[in-house]
């Protein structure tokens, strides 16, 4: 008998616990925009899990041509044969796409620009998140989350741009995150002549910073752009259920903190990718632009950094030098 008890006890707290986190899901946020998307080509990177992959879903679902920009093409390919399955007559394509590598952006822009006569939609969507006690570095010899989390996208966004502008109105969607506000400016670090110091800034300070450098390449973007048709927006996706903090490494004992305060924060991909639809899709949003949207919703961020025109000006001079590149 007090086994039963004690199992009907368990069953109605789980399922208590359940029906709960239904009800925080309902709370959030949604994008509930019904535009069709067809013949306009969209390019996403880092689309074979998490948010990219629901995201490429709902775009081919809308009638988009959705490009997968990918590291892996074998997983890459995979993801194209279940949306296919899924939806049928989705119209998709694979391009390979290391950010790390700025070689890999270039190889994979001439591949874009051969293949498709428009672009209508751009999502930055791939990111990393590794603690610089790790060493990694990119290709060039950059701090692994500066390099492959802006300068790759810049370098991207950039042998992009005039197709997106003679395919206007088009859109770029920037994804960043309010962690930006935690994140700081180092030239020398970005530079690559500074080896990255976390000191009490914790492991993923240079995440931080990385995402800061997203919101100042939006700022910039959109006003370069601004009389071109093209409209730029940077997104905070929230916490979300996705393999972006594989790397970091957390004492086993924090997750007896972290497991109830995940249970309520952490979104599943289908709820936390609703803001970049709203940015990518949406009629609500299509007259804005250099703005950072958090749930759907413009955001005000709490970072003075992030509107300083001078950090912003600096930043791309300096993205420009690195990449080898005008504008």
């Amino acid at each position: 008998m007090g086994i039963l008890t004690t199992s009907l006890g368990i069953g109605a707290t789980v399922g208590g616990l359940f029906a709960l986190r239904r009800w925080r899901e309902n709370q959030w946020e949604s994008c509930k925009t019904n535009k069709r998307l067809d013949g306009q080509v969209a390019v996403i990177t880092g689309a074979t899990s998490g948010l990219g992959k629901v995201l490429a879903e709902d775009l081919v679902n809308r009638g988009a041509t959705v490009i997968l920009a990918c590291r892996n093409l074998i997983v890459a390919k995979e993801v194209v044969a279940e949306i296919k399955q899924q939806y049928l007559g989705a119209q998709l394509d694979v391009v390979e796409l290391d950010l790390s590598s700025l070689e890999s952006v270039r190889k994979c822009a001439a591949i874009l620009l051969e293949r498709y006569d428009h672009i209508n939609i751009l999502i930055n969507n791939a990111g990393v998140s590794i603690p610089t006690k790790m060493g990694v570095k990119t290709a060039e010899g950059y701090e692994i989350n500066f390099g492959v989390n802006h300068l790759g996208h810049f370098l991207l966004t950039n042998l992009l741009v005039d197709r997106l502008i003679a395919s206007a109105p088009s859109r770029i969607v920037i994804v960043s995150s309010k962690l930006h506000e935690q994140g700081s400016i180092d030239w020398e670090v970005f530079e690559g002549t500074k080896e990255f110091e976390e000191g009490k800034r914790g492991p993923n300070a240079a995440y931080c910073s990385s995402k800061l450098a997203n919101v100042l390449f939006g700022t910039k973007l959109a006003e370069k752009l601004q009389s071109h048709g093209v409209n730029v927006y940077t997104v905070c996706p929230g916490w979300n259920y996705t393999k972006l903090f594989r790397y970091s490494s957390v004492p086993f004992y924090s997750w007896i903190a972290i497991i109830p305060v995940a249970f309520w924060f952490m979104k599943p991909a289908r709820i936390g990718v609703q803001t970049l639809i709203h940015c990518a899709v949406s009629e609500d949003s299509k007259n804005e632009t250099g703005l950072f949207y958090r749930d759907c919703k413009v955001y005000q961020s709490q970072l003075k950094a992030s509107s300083n025109p001078t950090i912003i000006n600096k930043l791309w001079e300096l993205s420009c030098k690195l990449c080898k590149i005008e504008w």
